[in-house]
């Protein structure tokens, strides 16, 4: 027959067996219901970050991308012949939804919105509740017994720098053997401090809390400039590939070229038409050829490696930029601007989101010295503090409470302050340069661009006058009135008119694109696409720059 205590003892254990096949599932759904809230929270932060920003909220998530373009790549086949194509809107749209940098950056925002429901909680009603148990154990089972106390409160700090706290106990007796013979001791307290000179009013209590907030619609804006300009780095590598494959193919007709001009030298030579070594030349010349064709083919596979891996693809994976984007960027020729320099720095330090932050930011600075300024005042607090029993006899245990506190070591509130008037003063001279810098940068940027229009209208010229300058050049050859080194110089001027003025083209592009991002008129959608501004008015999405 078993003791009273391996009795208890076996009861223990089936309980906590229980207990285990209850808590397993229930751990999953408790999980479950914390990502909720917790993506409910932090997404409503985002938002409403956004909406003081801008004035609306965009589409925000952290979920991978169900991206249907990205599986049915990864599914492609890496072996196949003809590699698949991406457009730039393709392009911008995976990188979007896969890249590894900027599903961090992602993430990295909602972790301050999450952050920032912390400081919320401290202005909020914080709701506390504990059951303390203590079970006795003896020989004689009639003797075994179970104290339990109940604890449950509320707290809550308000604008004023109050903190308010409503407390509930109760204490309880049961034994097994005589549930009716429990004992109750139970109580209702309230309780509120407030300070009346050191810590008083919004200002210093809220300041927690405005502080994170604002700091929350810093990062949003931080975050729109990094996805402006992660799209233009996109778009920029995307076209650096293509460039790279024009060069490619320009070499590679240069070299054909060179065969021909070989053999049309080394015929020549024998029929004593020109001298040996100009021959010898036309053979120099297609091995340099031959060697640059071979140069050109390492720098464009590369590029695509570069290119996939940004894309957040497996470098392997048989995808190319599409060529015929290039061939529309060529056909589209140089998009002017619609706005004078004087302009466009007005409106770059009018609108520029970091500017926007710098300038708050140096607000937060200014609020900090006047925080610590007050800082000085002596502690001056009153507390009311009412207590009741929670039994019909009882009476409300009242007191009230002032307490005054003269701090005669000001060294850390003198530091503090001081602190804060040097912290002020670098946040002033961070927003000039940065004012300056935005300045520089717009400036440096239209330069750019007119200097890219400069070479890419030459270039287009010397393309047309390099093409006429190799036809005659042949025909004289063919003459005997030209040297092969003639048609060689022409040819080599030739391809590099070319490459030039492709090359030309894109930085033209990217550097518009770069001058609208540098004077905040640089618009995206949720797929990477962006608007161009002009005259103030959208154009709306373009698919190709």
């Amino acid at each position: 027959m078993l003791t009273v205590d391996e009795m208890m003892l076996s009861l223990r254990k089936w309980i906590m067996a229980a207990g285990l096949l209850v808590l397993l599932p229930s751990c999953a759904r408790i999980g479950n219901y914390a990502e909720e809230k917790a993506n409910h929270a932090a997404y409503g932060n985002i938002r409403g970050a956004q909406i003081s920003s801008f004035g609306e909220s965009d589409p925000f998530t952290i979920n991978s991308e169900d991206d249907e373009l990205v599986r049915a790549l990864l599914h492609s086949d890496r072996q196949a012949d003809n590699p698949e194509l991406l457009s730039l809107a393709d392009a911008l749209a995976i990188a979007m939804a896969n890249s590894r940098s900027y599903q961090t950056r992602k993430e990295n925002l909602f972790i301050q919105a999450l952050n920032l429901t912390e400081v919320q909680k401290d202005f909020n009603w914080d709701y506390s509740a504990s059951v303390d148990s203590d079970v006795s154990l003896s020989e004689s089972f009639g003797n075994n017994g179970v104290d339990t106390k109940i604890e449950a409160g509320m707290k809550r700090t308000l604008a004023s720098g109050a903190t308010i706290t409503l407390d509930f106990t109760q204490n309880l007796v049961n034994y097994f053997t005589n549930p009716d013979g429990s004992s109750d001791d139970n109580s209702l307290s309230f309780k509120i401090i407030q300070p009346l000179l050191n810590g008083f009013g919004p200002l210093v209590t809220m300041e927690p809390l405005r502080q994170a907030e604002r700091s929350m619609v810093y990062t949003v804006r931080d975050f729109k400039r990094f996805q402006q300009d992660f799209v233009i780095e996109i778009a920029s590598e995307y076209y650096s590939v293509l460039r790279t494959l024009d060069q490619l193919n320009n070499e590679r007709k240069n070299y054909e070229s060179s065969i021909s001009n070989r053999e049309q030298s080394e015929s020549y030579a024998k029929a004593g038409r020109i001298a040996d070594f100009e021959a010898a030349q036309a053979r120099q010349s297609e091995l340099n050829a031959a060697d640059r064709w071979t140069l050109s083919r390492s720098s464009y596979q590369k590029a695509l490696d570069d290119f996939r891996f940004t894309l957040g693809l497996p470098v392997d994976l048989n995808v190319e930029a599409n060529p015929d984007e290039l061939k529309i960027l060529e056909n589209r020729g140089l998009v002017e601007l619609d706005i004078t320099l004087d302009a466009a720095l007005e409106n770059a330090s009018s609108n520029r989101l970091d500017l926007v932050n710098s300038r708050q930011q140096v607000e937060d600075k200014e609020r900090n010295v006047e925080i610590q300024q007050r800082n000085f005042l002596p502690k001056l607090g009153v507390t009311y503090d009412a207590s009741k029993a929670l039994d019909p006899n009882s009476d409300v245990d009242q007191k009230l409470n002032f307490n005054l506190n003269l701090p005669f070591d000001w060294t850390e509130k003198r530091n503090d302050f001081r602190i804060a008037q040097i912290s002020l003063d670098r946040e002033k001279r961070s927003l000039e340069e940065d004012e300056d810098d935005v300045q520089r940068s717009v400036r440096d940027l239209w330069r750019k661009l007119e200097r890219n229009r400069s070479v890419y209208q030459n270039r287009l010229l010397s393309v047309r006058l390099s093409e006429r300058r190799v036809e005659n050049t042949t025909l004289l050859l063919k003459q005997g009135k030209a040297l092969t080194r003639d048609l060689l110089d022409a040819e080599d001027d030739l391809l590099s008119s070319k490459n030039e003025a492709t090359a030309a083209l894109v930085d033209y592009t990217i550097n518009r694109l770069r001058f609208w991002d540098a004077i905040e008129r640089f618009e995206i959608d949720p797929k990477g696409m962006w608007y161009e501004q002009q005259n103030g008015n959208d154009e709306g999405p373009v698919a190709t720059p």
